[in-house]
């Protein structure tokens, strides 16, 4: 069996108020990486890639280190929107489904830091190649990951929130109808931006809702019994 057990962070006021705070540093963070740099597509010649690292290095390597912060704020974020989703009336699973999500865009922000350390480290003594493959990871391999992370985060919030009573219908359908549009063939051209949106509208939602934030479910031995602990 299951005691239902109210977590001491999921009183208003609390974490609910404080979470949202990580929510909007995470995006301005991933924002702020993208715009720092306008890095060449995939499609671009070999010597105007080289070119173009080698004469925006400094650019390059601030995109870069603006990706780790970005990663720690997000999974924070997210670390939380598991629990405020696990209420009494929705499996755990989807709460959980959600934090995997973030912890494969967090994968998708370490592979993107990585190559663009990577380019902007030593860009005088890149190959035409090197260059060109690297160019290839940063541009091309954070797209469909962020695909396929947003997708199921999305999907995974969005049916939590339309089998609660005690969550909003509307941003579960918004959630659900996103997440799939994230993962159809040309999602990975959506999915970036589509999740800022969609952190900044789920934050927005937690912050003004004045309910507790959700429930946690520890296995028992005994009979099914609900906790509520105040701080």
């Amino acid at each position: 069996m299951a005691a239902v057990v109210d977590s001491p962070s999921h009183a208003p006021g609390r974490w609910s108020k404080i979470a949202p705070l990580f929510a909007v540093l995470f995006v301005a963070f991933v924002v702020a990486s993208i715009f720092v740099t306008n890095a060449p597509n995939s499609d671009a010649s070999p010597i105007s890639i080289l070119h173009y690292y080698r004469t925006h290095k400094n650019q390059v390597s601030i995109s870069a280190v603006l990706i780790p912060p970005a990663v720690v704020f997000g999974l924070i974020w997210f670390s939380y929107l598991r629990s405020w989703l696990q209420r009494r009336d929705v499996d755990h699973r989807w709460g959980t489904l959600t934090f995997a999500g973030g912890i494969l865009f967090a994968v998708t922000g370490g592979v993107a830091g990585g190559a663009l350390a990577a380019l902007g480290d030593s860009p005088d003594h890149l190959t035409l190649s090197s260059a060109q493959t690297l160019n290839y990871l940063q541009n091309d391999l954070p797209a469909i990951l962020a695909s396929m992370a947003f997708g199921v985060m999305a999907i995974a919030a969005g049916v939590a929130m339309l089998k609660s009573a005690r969550l909003p219908t509307w941003l579960g359908w918004v959630s659900l109808i996103l997440g799939i549009l994230g993962v159809v063939p040309v999602g990975d051209f959506f999915a970036l931006p589509a999740i800022g949106v969609w952190t900044l509208l789920v934050a927005g939602v937690v912050y003004f809702r004045s309910d507790p934030d959700g429930t946690l479910v520890v296995p028992t031995s005994g009979n099914l019994t609900q906790v509520t602990t105040t701080t």
